[in-house]
């Protein structure tokens, strides 16, 4: 006798979630590690955003380019295909307005530092945490 069992939390096919129909704010994720992708995802979704996220910054670029501006952009530092540092004026050449934050494992004050000069909005340091997570989305969604 065999059952299906759902799992409490329903894992994305694919590298994209939305929050179920509703209109919440759009986020982009670029990032080469899937856990930490589908962490951020899974933890946004959660409380309404809608989330795609990229492996690679080339395809990251090409979204920004061929779709609709997101709302936020998760933007790691280091990508085996760029540098996410080096991308951000570019990014924000062609969206001024989108607050870019950028994530990494490196959390010293010199990438800190650089990330915010090259015009990051924040820089959140991996691992983090998900309650660290939920007040900087609050308050980066609440200045915009």
């Amino acid at each position: 006798m065999s059952q299906d069992i759902k799992p409490d939390v329903e894992l994305p096919s694919d590298s994209v979630l939305t929050n179920r129909g509703k209109n919440g704010p759009f986020i982009l994720i670029i990032d080469d590690e899937p856990d930490i992708c589908k962490l951020l995802q899974l933890s946004l979704v959660k409380h309404g955003y809608s989330v795609k996220y990229v492996h690679a910054l080339t395809e990251g670029m090409q979204y920004l380019q061929e779709h609709q501006q997101p709302d936020i952009l998760f933007l790691d530092i280091h990508l085996p295909d760029g540098s996410g540092l080096e991308a951000i004026p570019d990014i924000k050449m062609q969206c001024p307005a989108l607050p870019v934050i950028t994530i990494s494992a490196y959390d010293n004050g010199m990438e800190k530092q650089k990330a915010l000069k090259a015009g990051a909005s924040y820089f959140l340091a991996k691992p983090f945490n998900v309650k660290n997570l939920d007040e900087l989305m609050g308050t980066m969604l609440s200045s915009k």
